[in-house]
């Protein structure tokens, strides 16, 4: 009863208390918040995900991408920071909706800068050196796909050997994106089967190798149709 009739009589006392009581339960709450942070996973960072399925060899756009709230601890190991370096980037291998992208699953753009990290499982990088389509060269860049053909025999005859395979290096320029033309031949690596690496390696032997540039793909949909042609 003391207290309440002191509180009653100083009026500035009781206002003071009042904003002492809001002030420790802010700073109560504030640590329960940041415990509770470190008990989740830390703070939350802004991932970008797929916001739908991805087919091999397909560029990405800004419509295929979103982005999720992740808490630091659970990032996954190479996920890209932000959206912008996934754009204009070709997937290398097939990446669901909701998937992070990865600096391993993204060719060209903000992707990762070791070959072999970029290279899925089931297939192989093969390096060729092409002695026409001098014209296209300088144009050819990494997550572009390509033709390649075989000139032999005399009269020489051209038959295409591989189709619509993705450029996942070029020589050249000072990125590593632009083709050498120089001393007439250019070289690429496409992404490729083990079968079909066997094949350019015996057609390199036998004959003149050249590259044709294919036009981007319809569809997502239809995108790494070529890979089961040929096989």
């Amino acid at each position: 009863m003391k207290i309440a009739n002191v509180l009653r009589s100083h009026p500035a006392l009781n206002t003071a208390l009042g904003v002492a009581f809001a002030a420790l339960a802010v700073l109560l709450m504030l640590g329960y918040v940041s415990r509770l942070a470190g008990a989740s996973g830390g703070r939350e960072v802004s991932v970008p995900i797929a916001s739908r399925d991805i087919d091999v060899g397909v560029r990405v756009t800004r419509e295929m991408v979103t982005t999720s709230k992740v808490p630091r601890r659970y990032v996954v190991p190479g996920s890209m920071k932000g959206p912008d370096p996934v754009i204009g980037g070709t997937a290398v291998r097939f990446i669901a909706r909701g998937e992070p992208f990865t600096e391993s699953s993204i060719s060209g753009a903000g992707g990762g800068n070791t070959l072999a990290s970029r290279i899925p499982q089931e297939f192989r990088a093969y390096s060729l050196s092409a002695s026409r389509g001098c014209a296209t060269g300088p144009f050819i860049r990494s997550g572009d796909r390509v033709d390649v053909l075989a000139t032999r025999g005399d009269p020489p005859s051209t038959s295409t050997i591989l189709r619509d395979r993705l450029v996942l290096t070029t020589t050249g320029g000072s990125s590593g994106d632009l083709t050498n033309a120089q001393e007439g031949f250019i070289k690429v690596t496409l992404l490729v089967s083990p079968g079909e690496a066997e094949v350019l390696a015996q057609a390199e032997c036998e004959a003149e190798i050249s590259v044709s540039l294919c036009p981007p793909a319809p569809s997502p949909g239809t995108a790494g149709k070529g890979e089961a042609q040929e096989r």
